[in-house]
Parts: C-alpha cells; structure tokens; sequence
C-alpha cells in the first residue's frame, strides 16, 4: 500500500474568511501534526485548492470565493507547503475533474489516499468519489475534515463509509 495525503481546499476563505467556520479552524492542528508526519515517512503530501473565476458554475451557488489571484484562494499559512509537495488547483468541488491528478498518482505507483481538509460533504465527498471511481482506496480522517454543518459532516462520513467502502479513523490512527 502506497499512501499519499490530500490537504483540500484549506484555503484563507474556508478556514477563517467568507465560508469558514469554527470547525474548519479546529481541525488545522491535527492536519499540520499529520504533514509532518507524513514528511518523516516520505509520504507526499498533495494539496488541492480552489482558484475560481467569475464564469465559475460554484458562483450562482455560492457567490465569489477562493477567485484565482486572492488572499482567500491561498492555503493557509499554517499548512504551507513545502517544495517537494504538489498544489493542484481546480475549478470545481473535486480536484480529479481536468487537473491531471490521476494521472500523477499512478505516475507515483500511489493506491491509497488519506483526505483531510473542507467540506467533508462537498469537496472531501466528491474526490473520495473521483478517486474511488479512478481506482484508489479511500480513508478519511474524522477528526482532520470539517463541515460547516456537523449534522453535514457525520452524514457525509458514513455516506463515504457505506458507499465507496471509506475507511473512516483518525489522524492518530492512519501513519
């Protein structure tokens, strides 16, 4: 089994600014602990990051947010990453859709990816959803992805769990 992390959209607008929340910012501790763990292992570290325009589908739903260019589209600072990590921007609520990350993780020889980031029922749901249709095993850790809705988030976990055959733990748990 060869893991990589995915760090998802833990940008200044999901974590402190227009969509963030109280959750988001909670989990930032466990994420960061998980990183450098990780680092020490060599496992890769992948970040996927919301860089919208205004011609966007995501702004009839959600107004403007993480626009390509903003402080609000950056990752935060917390979790910067590194040189040897890999930042795949994307457009939509999953980062497999025209980013090429496919294609880099077979590349890579990776078959499992461990999710952390926002929002456990939009973007962490879609890409669990790309990658388990691409052919990768799934794990999420509960205590290293938010919601702004925690009824949203304990739905989202069980959905994954139940349906793409997820395994849920924790950041403590999984390296």
């Amino acid at each position: 089994m060869k893991k990589a992390i995915i760090v998802a959209d833990m940008l200044n607008d999901f974590v402190t600014g227009r969509l963030g929340s109280v959750r988001a910012q909670k989990i930032v501790p466990n994420i960061a602990n998980l990183i450098k763990k990780a680092r020490k292992q060599g496992i890769p570290i992948i970040y996927l990051r919301d860089v919208h325009t205004p011609t966007d589908r995501e702004m009839k739903i959600w107004g403007e947010h993480a626009m390509k260019g903003t402080k609000g589209s950056e990752i935060i600072p917390e979790l910067k990453p590194e040189s040897a990590d890999i930042v795949i921007e994307k457009r939509w609520y999953g980062g497999f859709p025209n980013t090429g990350l496919p294609e880099i993780l077979k590349k890579m020889g990776i078959d499992t990816l461990i999710f952390t980031g926002v929002s456990t029922d939009i973007c962490i749901q879609n890409d669990v959803a790309f990658a388990y249709f691409s052919g990768f095993d799934t794990i999420v850790l509960r205590d290293s992805t938010a919601s702004i809705d925690e009824e949203a988030h304990e739905y989202a976990l069980k959905y994954m769990k139940n349906i793409y055959g997820t395994e849920i733990t924790t950041s403590d748990r999984v390296l």
